[in-house]
C-alpha cells in the first residue's frame, strides 16, 4: 500500500507541476485548469482516504436486519 501511496503522492506533484505550468501562460486554458484542479481533488481525496483507513484501529460494526425485522450488530473485520 506504500507504494500506492507514494504513486498518488507524485501523480498529486506532478498534476501540481502542470497546472501552476498552464496557470503561467500567457492565455491559460480554462477548461483545462478546472479539469487539472479537478483530477487534483480526486487525487488529495484517494490520499486521504487511504491514509484514513491506515490509522483506523477499531473494528468497523456492521448492522443487518433479520427477515423478522430486529437489529443484529455484527463485528466487521
Amino acid at each position: 500500500m506504500d507504494q500506492f501511496l507514494k504513486a498518488l503522492n507524485t501523480r498529486h506533484d506532478l498534476l501540481d507541476a502542470e497546472l501552476q505550468a498552464e496557470r503561467s501562460r500567457p492565455a491559460p486554458d480554462g477548461e483545462r485548469v478546472m479539469a487539472l484542479k479537478t483530477m487534483q481533488r480526486q487525487v488529495r481525496s484517494q490520499i486521504e482516504y487511504i491514509e484514513r483507513q491506515g490509522s483506523q484501529s477499531a473494528p468497523l460494526m456492521v448492522v443487518r436486519l433479520k427477515r423478522s425485522g430486529s437489529i443484529q450488530p455484527k463485528p466487521y473485520v
